[in-house]
Formats: C-alpha cells, structure tokens, sequence
C-alpha cells in the first residue's frame, strides 16, 4: 500500500466530503477539533545530529503532542544533547519510514512518580520540526 501522499480525496469519497460538508455548514467559524483524553500516536525512531557526523544517533519513541502543542516529544534512555539542526527519522508502519529536518531541545529526565520509580531513567526532549520551529 503507497503512503498518503497528503489529499483528503485519497481518504474520503466525494459523497462523504459532501456529508461532512453539509453537516458542518453551520458551524462557527473557527472550530477545533479537540483531541484531549484520545490517545496520541508513538512511533519508533532515530535522531542524528547534522552537525556532528560522528555519532550514530539516538534511539527514540517519538510521541505526538495535543495539537495546541508543537512539535513531538522524544523519549529515550540516553540523554540528548540540544541538537540545532537534527534529524529525526520515525517508522510510522511496517512499509513507510519519514525523515524530519528540525531540531531538539537538550532532554531531561522524567519527574513524574512514576519515572521516579522505575529501574530506568528515561529521558525526554522536544523536537520541532522546521516548517513549526520557532523564529
């Protein structure tokens, strides 16, 4: 099966479209979605640092955030340096792998009591992909 190369007309019939259209005609202008309390997506991955060619990278969870919130979050169990100009490269399903230029924040270690308990310190970053990077 080929990736999604971005248009809804590959996920949606016309007569559906039209059903989501006329169901939404009178809607205020505006409106969003809210996804609070759905679970968000995690996918495996790599980080590579662009500007230091000789690390191989760092394993990661990549985990998507509220959509009031940019960029994904990394989870790993090596810490993470600030990366400016980085790579992350996910595994979003058996057949369909996708690189993104951006860059990461250093990470830090989880506080919850939960992380606190556990045998392994994870660590946790923010990457922001460039098209949402901050300028």
């Amino acid at each position: 099966m080929p990736g999604w190369r971005g248009s809804i007309h590959e996920l949606l019939t016309e007569e559906q479209l039209k059903t989501i259209e006329k169901s939404l005609a009178d809607a205020p202008a505006g409106l969003c979605v809210d996804k609070r309390g759905l679970p968000l997506n995690r996918y495996p991955g790599m980080l590579t640092d662009l500007e230091r060619n000789d690390l191989d990278g760092y394993k990661v969870v990549a985990s998507e955030r509220p959509v009031t919130e940019r960029g994904m979050i990394l989870i790993s169990i090596t810490p993470i340096p600030e990366m400016p100009n980085a790579l992350l490269r996910i595994r979003t399903d058996d057949e369909h792998q996708q690189g993104i230029p951006g860059r990461a924040n250093a990470s830090r270690p989880g506080q919850r009591e939960e992380d606190l308990q556990k045998k392994t310190t994870f660590h946790f970053s923010i990457f922001e992909p460039e098209a949402t990077q901050r300028r």
